[in-house]
C-alpha cells in the first residue's frame, strides 16, 4: 500500500551498518500521558498537524500495557513489559521496579552512537534524577510548559547530533477534575458515553470492583453530564499539550531533517462502561494511542498495520542509522517486514492491586484472559464499542478458540 512504500522510503537513512555521525539526523521524541487516540470531540491541534504532514500517522498502534511505567520501559527499550521487568509503576505506592540500568534503552544506545541526549519531563522508571546512568546528559523534569522551556533551550544549544525525548504530564491531570465538576462547560461537538456501569453486569467482575473499591469511587455516581464535563476537560488537557509540543517543535532547526516522533504511554477510560481513568481493563479507549512519526523522505501518509510501543526504540534507531546493540521484540517499521496479524499485550497491577490480564487483539478480535479465569471477546467490526461480550457464545467458540490457542503460545514462556 503506499504509506508502506512511502515509509519505507526513508530506509535509505539507515540500513544494518551505521550511517557516519555527520549524517545522522536529530532525534525528538514527543509522548504526552495518558492520551488515547479515541478523542471524545473535536480538538484544534495545529502543532500535531505539524509532525502529521509528511509523516506517517499509524491509525492502529497499542500501547503494550495500559499502565505509566510498564508502558514507557516498552517505549524506550523495545522490550514488552514482562522482558523489562517493570510491570507496574514505580513510586512509592506501587509495586513497580525500576528500569534496570544494564538494559539497552534510546538513552544509553544513542549516547553510545555518539548522540548528545536529553531527558525532559515525566520519567516514573526509578533511579531518581540520576539520569546519567540511563545515557542521558541533560535531565530536567518540571510542569509542562517549564519541560518545553528548557528542551527548548538544550536544542538550541547543539550542534552535532542530538536526541531529545520530551515527556509531557498532561492530559494525565484528568485525575484533577475541576471542582464543581458542575461548572464545568461541555465543549461543542464532545459526544457522550455509548455506555454506562449496567453495561459491566456482562463483564470480568475485576472492573466492577474497580468502580466499587479504587479510583472508580470518584465517577461511580456520574450522571451522563458529568462524563459530558469530564470528556471535554480531557479535550482541554490534551490541547494544552499540543501548546507545549509547539514550544518544543519552533526550537528545532528545521523540521524536515529532524526524526520526529509523537506518541503516549497509554490512553483513558474517558467514561466508556461507566469507567474512568485506567484499571483492570483492555477496552480500545485505553489501549488505543496515537504514534506518529516524520522522518526525512516521508509524505503525508497514514499506516494502518498493528504496531505497539516496542516498535519505537528500534525505529528511531533505524531511521537515525544507529545500531542497537541486541535483539529487541519490537520491529523498525522502517525496513521491510511482515504485518502482523495481531498484538499481544499485558496488564499487571495498578498500585498494590495486583490483577493480571493478557490480551491478544487482531483487526477483528480481541479476547481478554484474567489470571482470575475470566475472559472477554469481542467482534469489533460488529461491535466496535466492545458490548457485548462473547465469551463461551456457541457462535463465537471457534474464534475464541483458536485466540485462546495463541495466547497461550505467547504466554507459555512467561509462566
Amino acid at each position: 500500500m503506499p504509506s508502506r512504500r512511502q515509509f519505507l522510503s526513508a530506509a535509505a537513512l539507515g540500513t544494518a551498518s551505521a550511517v557516519p555521525q555527520a549524517a545522522r539526523p536529530n532525534v525528538l521524541v514527543v509522548m504526552s500521558d495518558q492520551e488515547s487516540a479515541l478523542l471524545p470531540g473535536p480538538v484544534k491541534l495545529p502543532n500535531r498537524r505539524r509532525i502529521e504532514t509528511g509523516g506517517v500517522n499509524f491509525s492502529n498502534a497499542f500501547c503494550n500495557t495500559p499502565q505509566c511505567s510498564a508502558a514507557r520501559s516498552a517505549l524506550l527499550t523495545g522490550h514488552e513489559p514482562h522482558r523489562t521487568g517493570v510491570l507496574t509503576n514505580v513510586d512509592g505506592s506501587s509495586l513497580g521496579k525500576g528500569l534496570p540500568v544494564s538494559m539497552p534503552n534510546v538513552g544509553s544506545v544513542f549516547k553510545a552512537a555518539g548522540y548528545r541526549t536529553g531527558y525532559f519531563g515525566k520519567w516514573h522508571l526509578g533511579g531518581g534524577d540520576r539520569l546519567s546512568q540511563f545515557g542521558f546528559d541533560a535531565f530536567e523534569a518540571g510542569s509542562d510548559e517549564a519541560v518545553a522551556s528548557a528542551a527548548s533551550i538544550w536544542i538550541r544549544k547543539q550542534t552535532g547530533p542530538w536526541l531529545a525525548w520530551v515527556s509531557f504530564l498532561n492530559p494525565h491531570h484528568i485525575y484533577e477534575l475541576p471542582k464543581p465538576l458542575s461548572g464545568y462547560p461541555v465543549r461543542p461537538g464532545v459526544k457522550p458515553p455509548a455506555s454506562a456501569l449496567a453495561n459491566l453486569a456482562g463483564k470480568p467482575t475485576e472492573q466492577r470492583q474497580f468502580v466499587d473499591e479504587d479510583q472508580g469511587r470518584q465517577t461511580k455516581d456520574f450522571a451522563p453530564g458529568d462524563w459530558l464535563r469530564y470528556r471535554s476537560y480531557y479535550c482541554e488537557l490534551v490541547e494544552k499539550v499540543d501548546a507545549a509540543l509547539g514550544t518544543v517543535l519552533d526550537a528545532v532547526p528545521t523540521l524536515d531533517s529532524t526524526v520526529i516522533a509523537y506518541t503516549t504511554d497509554h490512553g483513558d477510560a474517558l467514561g466508556e462502561h461507566g469507567l474512568p481513568f485506567k484499571g483492570p481493563f483492555m477496552y480500545e479507549e485505553l489501549i488505543r494511542i496515537p504514534l506518529v512519526i516524520r522522518a526525512p523522505g516521508l509524505s503525508d501518509a497514514a499506516g494502518d498495520e498493528l504496531v505497539t510501543q516496542t516498535d519505537v526504540a528500534p525505529t528511531l534507531s533505524g531511521l537515525a542509522g544507529v545500531r542497537w546493540p541486541s535483539a529487541v521484540a519490537g520491529r523498525d517499521l522502517s525496513k521491510p517486514h511482515e504485518a502482523r496479524d495481531a498484538v499481544f499485550l499485558e496488564y499487571y497491577a495498578k498500585q498494590k492491586w495486583t490483577n493480571p490480564i493478557r490480551t491478544v487483539r487482531t483487526r477483528r478480535w480481541k479476547l481478554n484472559w484474567y489470571d482470575r479465569g475470566n475472559k472477554e471477546l469481542y467482534d469489533l467490526t460488529a461491535d466496535p464499542r466492545e458490548l457485548n461480550n462473547l465469551t463461551g457464545k456457541p457462535a463465537a467458540a471457534k474464534v475464541q478458540a483458536n485466540l485462546e490457542a495463541r495466547l497461550n503460545a505467547w504466554r507459555a514462556p512467561l509462566t
